[in-house]
């Protein structure tokens, strides 16, 4: 099972720059609420008949950490505090999950994409998750001939498209595995300590 973490509203910002919508004085077409409740959606088609799971983490001005309900068992969706922003639950939940689930995190944010070395944690860009949620769609509207045996995502896409996404996974694996492993164990124990104990969950964390 693979686990995607990633920063909601920095996804919610690429999609919408992706489709041409809002930016340059232009407001979106629905309100914040509703564009959010539709990327939510968008991530459980995406994790349709697989195993797999999401957790989202919005930004949020609230005095705790927060779980609010989802319409989707395979998505999770969270708004962080302003004691701590969707980049710490991130980097927090990452490391609470890797010794047992493979993590995607994903977010353009460079602190996070900088922090978050640790094995069975892989990084994605917003845009690169984007162009998955996209290309899951055009899938899904045009599914073309019918192929047995795979319950993955990836199973779904166009082959140059996984050849892509495959060459990105080989990519993150060698730039963690070079000479940042002291750094990254140094950054991890900063990031990971000194903040009231270990992080044995997020519900228990608000």
């Amino acid at each position: 099972m693979t686990v995607y973490l990633f920063d909601g509203y920095n996804v919610l910002h690429e999609l919408v720059r992706a489709e041409g919508r809002g930016g340059h004085g232009r407001s979106l077409q629905g309100g914040l609420e509703d564009e959010r409740a539709h990327l939510l959606d968008r991530v459980a088609s995406f994790m349709g008949g697989t195993h797999d799971r999401a957790i989202a983490v919005f930004d949020s001005k609230k005095a705790a950490l927060q779980r609010v309900e989802s319409a989707s068992r395979n998505v999770e969706v969270y708004f962080g505090s302003l004691a701590r922003s969707a980049d710490a639950v991130i980097e927090k939940c990452a490391f609470q999950l890797r010794a047992e689930e493979d993590i995607v995190v994903v977010s353009s944010d460079h602190v996070v994409q900088q922090t978050v070395f640790m094995t069975n944690v892989t990084r994605m860009s917003s845009r690169q998750f984007v162009l998955q949620l996209k290309e899951n769609e055009r899938a899904i509207s045009d599914p073309g001939p019918v192929h047995k045996g795979g319950d993955r995502v990836e199973d779904r896409l166009r082959p140059e498209v996984r050849r892509q996404l495959e060459s990105l996974r080989e990519e993150l694996a060698e730039e963690a595995a070079d000479g940042t492993r002291g750094k990254t164990a140094n950054a991890a124990k900063t990031t990971h300590t000194g903040d009231g104990g270990d992080y044995q969950s997020l519900d228990s964390a608000s």
